[in-house]
């Protein structure tokens, strides 16, 4: 379903701004496989995705990411590369006494260096939780 050529041209590739609008706010293109859908759609999708929102939106409020300096101070440049391979797992059917295998294709990126800093330079765990609002001020 995520590989429809028609839907998404070059689904192989990563492309994030097949997500975004030319003047870059976001589609209303949903990806809801993780959650299932129909009847047995998970219950708490919503609060998955609020709580994924939120904790990536701090991040980035409170954090910048640059790429990694090498020995000479220069930026290490991003390449982007994807692991593949087969997870196994086996499935019990209702109406079969039997076990059958099936087999589901995953495909991640790899770690890659990076930096990760302050956005603020008198940045403490105290002021960060404070912007974030994760803890009440006192």
């Amino acid at each position: 379903m995520t590989h429809n050529e028609k839907k998404y041209p070059n689904p192989d590739e990563f492309k994030p701004e097949r997500f975004l609008y030319e003047d870059g706010s976001l589609t209303n293109d949903t990806m809801t496989l993780a959650f299932g859908w129909g009847r047995r759609k998970c219950a708490g999708h919503h609060v998955a995705d609020a709580s994924l929102w939120i904790a990536i939106t701090s991040v980035l409020a409170t954090f910048s990411v640059h790429k990694a300096l090498d020995e000479h101070g220069k930026e290490i440049p991003v390449v982007p590369k994807f692991s593949t391979g087969v997870t196994m797992f086996a499935e019990l059917l209702s109406s079969l006494p039997s076990i059958r295998l099936i087999s589901c294709y995953f495909s991640h990126p790899e770690t890659f260096p990076c930096r990760i800093v302050p956005r603020f330079e008198d940045a403490s765990v105290e002021k960060l939780t404070k912007l974030t609002g994760l803890v009440a001020e006192q």
